[in-house]
């Protein structure tokens, strides 16, 4: 049988149809380029998010009424549990790592990653972590679970998270400083020396939770005596999703805040004001190292001596204190950026802005909760600091994708949308955690739906938090919609490698 021309043509064309999508497939699988791990990363991330907000709102609901119950009485302490893991490490780390491994190289003029396979890796690693960790919980596992299987399924996966943040860092942190093209490390954007900073952070303390985590798994499956049982694990590693440890994951928020802001201003990055100042209040984050592999948390208490009042003090300060410096100098440099250029309206610059400042929020709340005077340790305020770091980083990220779109789709964000989405975003963040820092002064427990007086504000105060969730989840909805329309908007250069002239 002979086939005519047009029957090859129709032929050829439809295999093309069928083994397509198999094609695209298959190299997603087997990406190695930054663009790809990153858009991955910041994907899975998302998805994570809507996670963590469905949560966030269930939970809020739940103590409305410490009288009535929505989730199984059991079943709580996992929620509670997977809610801040969600966080953290659903959200937090691999957002601020995806984005990081998306855009550093355009912004050293790399043409990928000095470790591609290893980024790869860490990528496939974080997700098959985190799914086995949820799905650990699911199967009443995790931190106070009951089935000795999949807690021990749990400490796994929660330790293959680590190793996938940690290979991330490591492929970030070598890239940096590998192949800047002969730039100094000084002269680099302050985007790539917050991710940097980031990164060693992560590199330097995840490690050591993974220590914690084999002690905890033999103690686990054996007496059980020095590390205690399920119910226990929660006190050995809770160091890794608290303030001010969770600063190191999303030290990237400050170089996104710097960048938009030199790009509104219209600014060449060496024009940038005091630019050493801006470096040094980057790098102020990295004192958080100290504080994180010491595993503990560094009260500030009234002594019975001055002596002992500055000793308790010192460690304070520069733990607690200290930090809070990082967004402060980076906000005002931002603003002075904007001051000495021309700046024009900037959705990136407004996502950023508020991101920073709900950041500093969450650190501010920190500080305060390592106020011993205040007893403020136990109860939702906690909670509330946590919200407001991941969702201010939450909200740089809409800064950093409408600013760095173009490089990817081609297209830009119209920045009326995205300001618009910024300004929910932040109204989000300010329900899903202020009402829980003024229910913490009433000292609301934090991890509990029951055995507290919920009249007054603090039943209103969580209907407000739990209304705070679920808008983050529509603002995270409708930015996704966003991106994917902003494919038929109008073609742009990419801001990322634009250099403008001073």
């Amino acid at each position: 049988m002979v086939m005519t021309a047009a029957e090859a043509q129709t032929t050829a064309g439809a295999s093309r149809t069928v083994t397509n999508p198999l094609n695209a497939v298959a190299r997603w699988l087997t990406a190695a380029d930054h663009t790809r791990i990153g858009v991955s990363l910041v994907v899975g991330a998302a998805l994570w998010l809507v996670i963590a907000t469905i949560i966030g709102a269930v939970l809020g609901l739940e103590r409305f009424d410490s009288t009535a119950a929505l989730v199984d009485a059991g079943a709580l302490t996992q929620l509670f549990s997977l809610h801040r893991f969600a966080l953290v490490f659903g959200v937090a780390a691999p957002l601020m790592l995806g984005l990081s491994v998306w855009v550093v190289p355009a912004q050293i003029h790399a043409s990928n990653l000095s470790l591609p396979r290893f980024a790869a890796l860490g990528w496939w690693a974080w997700l098959a972590g985190s799914l086995t960790v949820l799905v650990s919980y699911l199967a009443n596992g995790g931190p106070g679970g009951g089935a000795q299987q999949y807690v021990e399924l749990y400490l796994l996966g929660l330790g293959v998270v680590f190793v996938g943040l940690v290979a991330l860092s490591i492929a970030i942190a070598t890239t940096v400083l590998t192949r800047r093209n002969g730039q100094r490390l000084a002269d680099i954007p302050l985007g790539a020396f917050s991710a940097l900073i980031g990164a060693i952070g992560i590199a330097l303390t995840l490690p050591v939770a993974l220590g914690t985590i084999v002690y905890v798994w033999v103690d686990y499956v054996n007496a059980r005596v020095a590390f205690g049982g399920a119910g226990f694990i929660n006190t050995w590693l809770a160091w890794t999703t608290r303030e001010p440890q969770t600063l190191l994951y999303v030290v990237p928020t400050l170089g996104i805040l710097l960048d938009a802001a030199g790009r509104t201003a219209r600014l060449a990055p060496s024009r940038q004001p005091l630019r050493g100042v801006a470096l040094l209040g980057v790098g102020i984050a990295a004192t958080v190292i100290m504080s994180s592999v010491t595993q503990q948390a560094h009260v500030f208490a009234l002594g019975d001596t001055p002596f002992a009042t500055l000793q308790s003090f010192v460690p304070f300060a520069l733990f607690s204190l200290l930090p809070l410096l990082a967004p402060l100098v980076v906000i005002l440099m931002s603003l002075l950026a904007l001051k000495a250029g021309k700046p024009s309206v900037s959705g990136a610059f407004i996502a950023s802005l508020f991101g920073v400042g709900m950041l500093f929020t969450g650190l501010v709340g920190s500080a305060a909760m390592h106020l011993d005077a205040l007893g403020l340790v136990g109860t939702v305020f906690g909670e509330a600091a946590l919200v407001y770091v991941v969702y201010g980083a939450v909200l740089a990220a809409l800064g950093a994708v409408a600013l760095h779109i173009g490089s990817l789709t081609g297209r830009a964000l119209p920045d009326s949308p995205v300001i618009l989405l910024a300004l929910t975003g932040f109204l989000a963040t300010v329900l899903a955690s202020l009402p829980h820092y003024v229910a913490g002064l009433l000292d609301q427990p934090a991890t509990a739906a029951s055995g507290f007086d919920d009249a007054g504000f603090v039943g209103l105060a969580n209907i407000a938090v739990a209304l705070g969730h679920a808008l983050m989840l529509l603002v995270v909805v409708a930015f996704g919609g966003l991106v994917a329309k902003s494919r038929r908007g109008a073609p742009v250069n990419d801001r990322y490698q634009a250099q403008v002239p001073g």
